[in-house]
């Protein structure tokens, strides 16, 4: 994906922007070649074999697009003296640029992943999301020249690892068969026939429903959140259960109490948006409007044919949207939230859980954590990076040496100092 060059940022306009933002959100669904794919289960959960005729739909679709990682080369050196006029103008601009940039992408919704990175550092997802869009940071040299940062991995060795284990574990109740879809309207349409065969999967008895695309407007602040759940089940009480699978290097290692903290922090989000979708209070239309998507967008036949073996009536997405809201009504609302932990240096680790916790629901935490996390996708305040007691999670970030939060608090120590002399 090329939107604009290593140093050309001038010149990127907003239709360019919103391009690069959907081609991104549409890799956000799995690594993989384009199209769709359906998922079929049998009644007890177990995956059945989606080749050949006569196909049994109970499950899931999902949309694949695949995007090279940005850039290689050799490491980053950054200045440590005084840095020149011009360098200073140049980093500045293009931090500016890539900040109102992706801050304007997300100016409809957000990803749930992206607040869970904004939990962890916010200036980090901001390189994150600018560098999967072709926006590259930079840093300046020790001889004053401003350069990108080179060797960015959009796809790191843990998040492979952690996609691999949610994969395998996927593929416990579901498979996947491939359709071929040409517009964003027939691809959510694909989203929320999943989500359909889902919930009446769950509905009919099933053990666990597993990747349920969910959305609405939590607290109604203004801002319309997606994601994905890793997966429903009803407990020994019949309620609802909502579980977080995560991902460890080290098996051994205490938790820290930031991730701690970032995970608790999605759990109750997906939470809050589930209640949100079975007490009815989520308007489709305006899911639809935030998305940029048309209500009377008329579905694909391929789109059509799953539909119609879903017993789902009406041609448009809107329909569809209609009848996924629908559905919801017949689950009750989230009783219990569990985060389970699996190795991930294993072929095996998605059968191997190595701990679980509950996480208890906070509604005045959570609205404080959104509302600080809004704040800046809203425009009222700037970018901000990790507080000083967990610097410690600069030393695993590939944009240390480009980060526009530390070279800020660096030059204000610096000022601070001067002023005393």
């Amino acid at each position: 994906m090329a939107v604009a060059g290593d140093d050309d940022f001038g010149s990127l306009d907003d239709s360019a922007i919103l391009q690069a933002y959907e081609d991104y959100e549409q890799s956000q669904d799995e690594e993989g070649g384009g199209g769709g794919s359906v998922a079929t289960t049998s009644s007890d959960g177990k995956a059945e074999d989606a080749s050949g005729s006569g196909i049994n739909m109970k499950s899931g679709i999902k949309i694949i697009i695949q995007h090279e990682e940005q850039g290689t080369g050799s490491s980053n050196n950054v200045k440590t003296g005084e840095q020149s006029t011009l360098a200073d103008w140049i980093y500045e601009e293009n931090n500016t640029i890539i900040t109102e940039s992706v801050r304007g992408v997300r100016s409809k919704y957000i990803n749930t992943s992206d607040l869970q990175m904004q939990e962890w550092c916010e200036q980090q997802m901001i390189y994150n999301i600018g560098a999967k869009m072709g926006m590259i940071p930079q840093l300046i040299t020790d001889e004053g020249a401003v350069v990108p940062v080179k060797e960015i991995q959009l796809t790191t060795p843990a998040m492979k690892a952690g996609t691999e284990v949610h994969k395998k574990k996927d593929l416990e109740v579901n498979s996947y068969v491939n359709v071929a879809v040409s517009t964003h309207g027939d691809s959510f349409a694909l989203k929320l026939l999943n989500t359909i065969q889902h919930i009446k999967h769950l509905v009919m008895g099933a053990s666990c429903i597993r990747e349920v695309t969910i959305f609405s407007m939590p607290f109604d602040y203004g801002f319309m959140m997606m994601g994905i759940v890793d997966e429903l089940r009803m407990n020994e009480h019949e309620e609802l259960e909502l579980v977080e699978v995560k991902t460890r290097s080290n098996r051994f290692k205490p938790l820290s109490k930031a991730q701690v903290r970032t995970h608790n922090l999605q759990a109750m989000v997906y939470k809050q948006i589930i209640d949100d979708l079975t007490s009815g209070v989520v308007d489709g239309n305006v899911v639809l409007e935030k998305m940029r998507l048309d209500p009377k967008h008329v579905l694909d036949e391929k789109v059509l044919e799953h539909a119609r073996a879903l017993d789902v009536a009406g041609n448009t997405l809107g329909d569809i949207m209609t009848t996924m809201l629908d559905q919801f009504r017949f689950l009750p609302r989230v009783s219990s939230m569990v985060v389970e932990y699996y190795p991930s240096d294993k072929d095996k680790a998605y059968k191997e859980l190595l701990s679980s916790r509950r996480v208890d629901f906070d509604e005045a935490w959570l609205k404080k954590r959104l509302e600080t996390h809004f704040g800046f996708w809203r425009g009222e305040r700037e970018v901000s990076g990790v507080d000083i007691e967990e610097l410690w999670k600069c030393n695993m970030c590939q944009f240390v040496d480009a980060c526009h939060w530390r070279k800020r608090k660096n030059d204000e120590c610096v000022k601070k100092m001067n002023q005393k002399k």
